[in-house]
């Protein structure tokens, strides 16, 4: 894992491993709103959890859609499928009901930490709404197809691309022992970008460690070699909010143009 500031059981990783986030003056919120950390909090999933989903979800018999490549598939939870059928969106079967449910409590477990524990976060990026109240009052707006899991298989990717959101809460379900390659890169808010730098960190944490980034984040899904690679994730604002970066353009793949 790579070396960050302990916050009560959490890591503030700097993206920027060159520039080390020593700001102390400078909160969480902040820095996530800026992209300069990526904040993990460990055990947020348990392994039984993890478990539980992984062998669930390796059952379904889903395709690609034509929103992904070879190697990749997204399954949505039922809301996030209603909301891709309304927007005429190709999208794979949803999730079971049984997962459907676990992962909303997951997600109001990562709420309840982002509400308690590091309060700047909807100081900063929910203009001091709580979280918690957001999710339970359905006043979020998610990526479309999100809440989901993605599985990589072998030649399965993400390319690099930004969520546009607030915030994004990718958990890895799979052990890295499980699979080959694989992981998330970053680019820092510095990099020439993407298509002529090489990420400037990769990160690939245990499972069930959360990785909590800002929407102006560029990220990729690192290709998987052997294995099967199995990720929550879900990219969120307030519904309300209309941020700047949510009107840039980009492909089916999210690749930003």
């Amino acid at each position: 894992m790579p070396s960050g500031i302990g916050l009560e059981g959490k890591d503030v990783v700097p993206i920027d491993q060159s520039s080390p986030d020593n700001k102390q003056s400078t909160s969480i919120g902040e820095r996530i709103k800026n992209g300069e950390s990526i904040i993990q909090i460990e055990d947020l999933v348990t392994p039984d959890e993890c478990k539980y989903i992984i062998e669930d979800v390796l059952r379904h018999d889903a395709e690609p859609t034509t929103l992904e490549k070879p190697g990749l598939v997204r399954l949505p939870t039922r809301a996030a499928a209603e909301r891709a059928s309304a927007a005429n969106i190709p999208c794979a079967a949803p999730l079971s009901a049984d997962v459907d449910n676990l992962l909303h409590v997951i997600l109001k477990r990562t709420a309840s930490v982002m509400t308690e524990q590091i309060p700047s976060i909807s100081e900063v990026l929910f203009d001091g709404e709580s979280v918690c109240r957001l999710l339970d009052t359905e006043r979020l707006k998610f990526s479309s197809r999100e809440p989901a899991i993605n599985i990589y298989t072998p030649g399965g990717e993400f390319l690099a691309h930004k969520d546009a959101q607030a915030i994004t809460v990718l958990i890895p379900l799979s052990c890295p022992e499980q699979f080959q390659g694989g992981g998330t890169s970053f680019w820092s808010q510095d990099s020439r970008g993407h298509r002529v730098e090489d990420p400037t960190i990769i990160i690939k944490p245990s499972a069930g460690t959360a990785m909590l980034f800002g929407g102006c984040v560029t990220h990729a899904g690192v290709s998987v070699e052997e294995g099967t690679r199995v990720v929550f994730v879900a990219s969120f604002s307030c519904a309300t909010e209309v941020s700047p970066v949510i009107m840039e353009h980009r492909d089916i793949y999210g690749d930003s143009l």
